[in-house]
């Protein structure tokens, strides 16, 4: 499946990361990487993503449709998913980074 857009988080050690974004109902193969739930920008002038929750597994398409934070983040708003693909090791690295500097309501 196509992203519908490419977007872009900063964690707390200042690396950027790219997320590829999709509809929140997706299904996606298994990898390794990190995913949010996350809000798309509210406001026309508003270009930022808002993430719910923010999370890492080695088989992000089993993992998602399943996930136990998934009607909790849908209950505050999420209306896509974003994905950075990542092996295993980095992507808790890069998942630990992000919530430092992204607080979420579902974490």
């Amino acid at each position: 499946m196509e992203p519908l857009a490419m977007t872009s988080f900063t964690g707390a050690s200042g690396k950027a990361y790219t997320f590829a974004v999709y509809p929140l109902a997706a299904t996606l193969a298994d990898f390794s990487g990190v995913f949010m739930f996350a809000r798309k920008p509210q406001a026309v002038l508003d270009t930022g993503y808002s993430p719910m929750f923010i999370g890492h597994s080695a088989e992000l398409g089993s993992h998602l449709g399943r996930h136990d934070k998934r009607a909790a983040a849908l209950g505050q708003g999420a209306d896509c998913l974003c994905v950075h693909p990542a092996d295993a090791e980095d992507s808790a690295i890069i998942a630990d980074d992000l919530l430092k500097s992204h607080p979420t309501p579902c974490n």
